[in-house]
């Protein structure tokens, strides 16, 4: 992205833990549930079948074991939904203090990670931790991205760019505006650390 001129508006902000669990929420409501909710539908409407076929010859085991194969899948996946919203929610105890910068440019946003400051108590050298898992990384600029594909770099994060009009939407939300790109990355930028207004600006990036 080509950034031309200074940005409209720069602020720096935190993400509570609470708002990124709500963001979370939301972002899997319009994305997650839907897919849920018709694979689903498709499945009990599979073993709705197999349930008439079950009835009338009690001895099909076949239609029994393809019953329990349904109810199996749908159980999986919503639960797989939900244990990702705790992993996600486990991982950001560790950078809700992080700080986070927005400058807003004619041509996009650019989202930069600030190194948030240690307590005194953990000045002294710590000693190295175990790998953890792809999902237990640290998530980059306040965002989360549902299926990493490589760890997070323990270097310095660069700034991410989200250019205009390359699939970037902006939704409003009472307490934050959510930035997403794709279906899979989404972005929390909370009103609370911001004046009315830039809350005006961003509510006019919404509205684009």
């Amino acid at each position: 992205m080509n950034k031309s001129g200074k940005p409209i508006l720069t602020r720096s902000y935190h993400i509570p833990l609470a708002m990124f669990d709500d963001a979370f929420r939301a972002f899997q409501k319009k994305y997650v549930y839907p897919q849920n909710i018709l694979l689903t539908a498709v499945l009990l409407a599979i073993a709705g079948v197999y349930v008439h076929a079950a009835l009338k010859d009690t001895s099909q085991t076949l239609a029994y074991l393809l019953i329990v194969a349904c109810v199996a899948i749908i159980l999986v996946r919503w639960y797989k939904t939900f244990k990702l919203r705790r992993s996600v929610h486990e991982a950001l105890k560790d950078v809700e203090q992080d700080t986070y910068e927005l400058s807003v440019y004619d041509e996009g946003l650019v989202i930069r990670t600030k190194d948030a400051p240690k307590p005194a108590a953990e000045e002294t050298p710590a000693e190295p931790e175990p790998e953890t898992s792809a999902a237990e990384e640290k998530p980059e600029n306040g965002f989360q991205q549902l299926f990493p594909e490589e760890p997070a770099d323990a270097e310095q994060i660069p700034p991410t760019e989200l250019p205009f009009g390359t699939g970037l939407k902006i939704l409003e939300f009472p307490e934050y505006f959510m930035a997403y790109v794709v279906k899979q990355n989404f972005y929390v930028i909370p009103k609370k650390d911001f004046s009315d207004d830039e809350i005006a600006k961003l509510k006019q990036l919404c509205n684009a």
